[in-house]
Order: C-alpha cells, then sequence, then structure tokens
C-alpha cells in the first residue's frame, strides 16, 4: 500500500509499505482523508520534535521512520479476531491517542500520538484498536469526519474554559483550531466574541461565518478591542501560538476572567504574573481531547461545524508539493489530503 513516510526534516517520502493485518480487538481502516496539521508542519520542516527517529518511544515503542497522519477519516474494510461492534463497511473518525491500558482517566495527556509516535494514517489503510474508532452518523460525511479530530481539541478547550451563554470571550487566531474554538461558542449559545486576526484572508472567511473579527495590525486595533470588550471580557481563547497574544489576552480580559491557552508555543513566554495576581486572572490550558470525540460528532451532525469556506482537499500524491507548500504559504487554512476519498 502507498504511505508518506518521515524520515528527518524536510525528508518525506512516498513509499510502498506492506498491508497491516488487524489482530484481536483491532480493526483495519481504509483511509479516506487526512488532514494536515500544524504539529506535522513542526515535524516536517522543523523537527524531529516528538517522532522517535533515534530513541525507542517509552509508550508505543515506535522507533525510526513513521508514517504521518493522525487526523483521519475512513471506512473500516477488516476486523481483527474476537466479537468486535463495529461492521466492515461503517464510516469512521480515527481518534489518534495512543492510550496506555489502566490509565484511561488522563490518557490524553500520554503524549502518545499515532502519526507522531506509532505509525499513523498518511497511507491507503490503518490498525487501530477497536476504542479509536467512531462510527459516522450518516449526516456527517467523511471529510467532516477527518475534522472530527482538530474540532475536539478546541471542543475541550472551550469546555474548559467554562464560558456560560452571557459571558464575552476573545478568540485569538483564525486558524483551523480558532475557527473551531469560535464555531464550539456558537454552538454552545455564546454569540458575544470576536476573533483577532491578521490575516486578511482568514478575516474574511471567519467573518463570512458571522463573526465579528478583529485585525491586530491595524492602526485603531486598540481602540476598537477596547470598544468590544468594554470593561473587559470573561474569558479569552489563545489560539495563536506567538508571544504577543499572552499579553493582549491577559489585559482584556476584566477582574476574575479565564484565558484558555490551547495554542503550543514555539518559544516561552514571559507574564506579568502580578497583573494576574491583582485581578484574580486565571491561565488555563487545554491538550487534545477526553472523550470529546462523540459530542463533537453529535454537533456536526447537526451542522455546527461548515467547511465549506475555511477546508481545501489536495490529493493524495500531491501532499508536498501541493498540500504543504499552501499552508506554509498561509494559501490554505486547512488542507485534508484525499487518500482514498468516499
Amino acid at each position: 500500500m502507498r504511505a508518506w513516510i518521515y524520515h528527518g526534516n524536510q525528508d518525506v517520502r512516498l513509499e510502498d509499505v506492506p498491508e497491516p493485518v488487524p489482530g484481536p480487538g483491532e480493526v483495519r481502516v481504509r483511509i479516506a482523508y487526512n488532514g494536515i496539521c500544524g504539529s506535522d508542519l513542526h515535524e516536517i520542516f522543523n523537527g524531529p520534535m516528538f517522532i522517535p527517529l533515534e530513541t525507542v518511544h517509552p509508550t508505543t515503542g515506535h522507533h525510526g521512520p513513521i508514517v504521518l497522519g493522525h487526523e483521519a477519516s475512513g471506512i473500516v474494510d477488516a476486523v481483527g479476531p474476537g466479537e468486535i461492534d463495529v461492521e466492515v463497511g461503517q464510516r469512521v473518525a480515527i481518534e489518534p491517542v495512543f492510550r496506555v491500558p489502566g490509565d484511561d482517566a488522563h490518557y490524553n495527556l500520554n503524549a502518545a500520538f499515532y502519526g507522531l509516535s506509532a505509525n499513523g494514517f498518511l497511507a491507503d489503510c490503518a490498525v487501530v484498536p477497536r476504542r479509536a474508532v467512531h462510527v459516522l452518523p450518516d449526516e456527517v460525511s467523511l471529510i467532516e469526519g477527518a475534522l472530527s479530530e482538530p474540532i475536539s481539541v478546541a471542543w475541550r478547550a472551550v469546555e474548559r474554559a467554562d464560558v456560560s451563554v452571557d459571558d464575552s470571550v476573545v478568540v485569538f487566531g483564525g486558524g483551523p483550531i480558532g475557527i473551531a474554538a469560535a464555531l464550539s461558542l456558537r454552538a454552545k449559545g455564546i454569540d458575544k466574541f470576536a476573533v483577532v486576526e491578521p490575516s486578511r484572508r482568514r478575516r474574511i472567511v471567519v467573518s463570512e461565518m458571522g463573526f465579528e473579527t478583529l485585525d491586530p495590525s491595524a492602526t485603531d486595533f486598540q481602540e476598537k478591542l477596547t470598544s468590544f470588550v468594554g470593561s473587559g471580557v470573561q474569558a479569552c481563547v489563545n489560539a495563536a501560538g506567538v508571544a504577543p497574544v499572552m499579553k493582549q489576552a491577559i489585559d482584556v480580559l476584566a477582574p476574575g476572567g479565564k484565558l484558555m491557552v490551547v495554542a503550543t508555543h514555539v518559544e516561552p513566554v514571559s507574564i506579568d504574573l502580578n497583573q494576574l495576581l491583582m485581578a484574580e486572572k486565571t491561565i488555563l490550558t487545554s491538550i487534545g481531547y477526553r472523550d470529546d470525540f462523540p459530542s463533537v460528532i453529535e454537533q456536526q451532525a447537526r451542522g455546527a461545524f461548515p467547511t465549506s469556506s475555511w477546508v481545501e482537499t489536495v490529493r493524495f500524491e500531491d501532499l508536498v508539493e501541493t498540500g504543504l507548500t499552501r499552508l506554509r504559504s498561509g494559501e490554505a487554512i486547512k488542507t485534508l489530503i484525499e487518500v482514498n476519498g468516499g
């Protein structure tokens, strides 16, 4: 079968590898679509950061080159021995966290993911445990199913922020996670929020979804931000991952407000703890998800996460020349690789 394999910094190769066979308790999924994540770009162009090329991963046991991809949907095409409550032909989204037996309470903190710590889903098919697949209802397409993973990241961040319907919120970052956070807020009945994003194209996309947008590079940004937040907002979501955002977010929080950080940061960020202390502001973080896929898929079935304006598909063989290039240049917001489609 075909697979995109990471061999090192800026060394990703399309290769032919043996087709995996499911064992007891496992299913094989013929991959339809796989999304490219910011972590994939970091690994490919700045890594290896998490991929265990030179060492053995302590959780998965993987060592060496790895099949990329951790945001996928597909169709079950084989099941392993024993009783498994999924059937060949069912459409599924794949949850890529590599769970440690007996550690389900904090499985999102295990820091092991298919596509980063074990062979992933940028291949014709993949074998995963039964618990890793979530059957998609008829209302959710395979394209939407490949987005269940990144949307779950944003959904859990909003859940952990514990925002109420009367709160005002500022989302920093209009990329995939920022957009998913905005859509999650709307799905939860919160309508007083704005998205801060420097890219004009992204602001247009976000505003066409019906959201207020602010340009942080505009000369009147601070004035417009102050006009929106008034005496302060109850919550901010940092989905941008750039240092200046932390201070901007803390500044606009009302006393007692919460800052949810869901973006990774390449460099350490300095903050004034006294500014937090004197106003009892709180910084929260969220990584991944914990049992959030079912809630997200239910919301997708209700139409809460439209995809037409911010998601594009690229042919499997064009991953490097088109997919990665468009993402790095900012031409694309979210790219799904069409592995087998469907």
